[in-house]
């Protein structure tokens, strides 16, 4: 009820009944629902043992606790024969309410976030799986504004984690966005060399090379358009090898878009919007479709202002 009220009316004063219920709690109770509900809210999939550790409280008192926490707290199996039970609040909704008041500080979340990988049993394929949700987009490590912080969490995650894609994935994205271009192309040479090369970092090493030919100040044309036509070549080879990746069709539009934009010549881009198009019909992916309006909507704008720039070109052979 308390859920569907505050949806409806999407008041803040709904948390007051939240805060209220976790302020009549002791301090150790307090203790618990807090990085409950915080490592709820980052997708970590709590567990008995991993609340010990982190909160370092004897095995013994978990029942009691739970006792005292009871509809607050709720204990679930996961696996019995290995004695991995599963802890979770009442609700997202309001595990969300706690997470955002008592973990307000971006520095709190970011020392919960090294508190969780520092004490990580990896060997746990729960474990496994909580990590790799850390990278998250919503709620978890690229939630922190500061990429820098990301970049030192995720590559503890990578050392931590050397044979999942995810952290990795991440971590050239930042790179890449960051605008360190060699450091982005040294991780995805590791990548390429740890693991056969997948769709989402086949998207990646274009969009590096897009990012180079289009924001590295002091290049010629020539070399925009020479770096645009490696990326060409990988976006082609992609779509080929990729054929349900809807990044890589999309990312195959990109430079299209981008050689028409520097050098007039609209041929790939009528290539990729073909395969993204025929894609899509064997797909029937609805996201396809909107990668097809938005590079629509692009080609028309660019297509305006080459027209604009042609315009004031004759206009000025015309004075002169």
């Amino acid at each position: 009820m308390f859920v569907c009220m505050r949806n409806i009316f999407a008041s803040e004063s709904f948390d007051n009944i939240i805060l209220r219920e976790f302020a009549e709690l002791e301090g150790q109770l307090r203790d618990v629902y807090r990085l409950v509900a915080a490592l709820e809210n980052a997708g970590v999939k709590v567990h008995r043992q991993l609340i010990i550790r982190l909160l370092r409280i004897p095995m013994a008192s978990t029942m009691a606790l739970l006792e005292n926490m009871t509809d607050i707290v709720n204990e679930y199996t996961i696996d019995a024969k290995r004695h991995i039970y599963g802890w979770r609040g009442r609700h997202p909704v309001i595990s969300a309410i706690i997470a955002r008041y008592k973990y307000g500080d971006m520095d709190k979340v970011v020392a919960l976030y090294d508190q969780v990988i520092d004490t990580a049993m990896p060997s746990y394929e729960i474990e496994v799986r909580s990590l790799i949700e850390l990278c998250n987009v919503h709620t978890g490590i690229p939630r922190i504004p500061n990429k820098m912080e990301q970049n030192r969490l995720l590559r503890k995650l990578v050392s931590l984690l050397p044979g999942q894609r995810v952290p990795r994935h991440r971590l050239i994205r930042n790179l890449t966005d960051m605008g360190h271009y060699d450091q982005a192309q040294t991780e995805i040479r590791i990548f390429e060399t740890d693991f056969r090369i997948d769709a989402p970092v086949t998207r990646l090493k274009v969009e590096l090379m897009i990012a180079r030919a289009t924001e590295s100040e002091g290049l010629l044309r020539e070399d925009r358009l020479a770096i645009l036509e490696q990326a060409r070549e990988v976006a082609f080879n992609g779509t080929t090898r990729h054929q349900g990746a809807s990044g890589v069709f999309g990312v195959y539009c990109n430079v299209g878009i981008n050689i028409m934009r520097y050098g007039g010549d609209r041929g790939v881009f009528d290539d990729a919007m073909a395969r993204l198009q025929r894609a899509a019909v064997r797909l029937a992916d609805p996201e396809m479709n909107s990668i097809i309006r938005h590079y629509e909507r692009l080609e028309s704008n660019i297509l305006s202002e080459v027209g604009i720039a042609q315009m004031e070109a004759e206009l000025i052979g015309e004075l002169d």
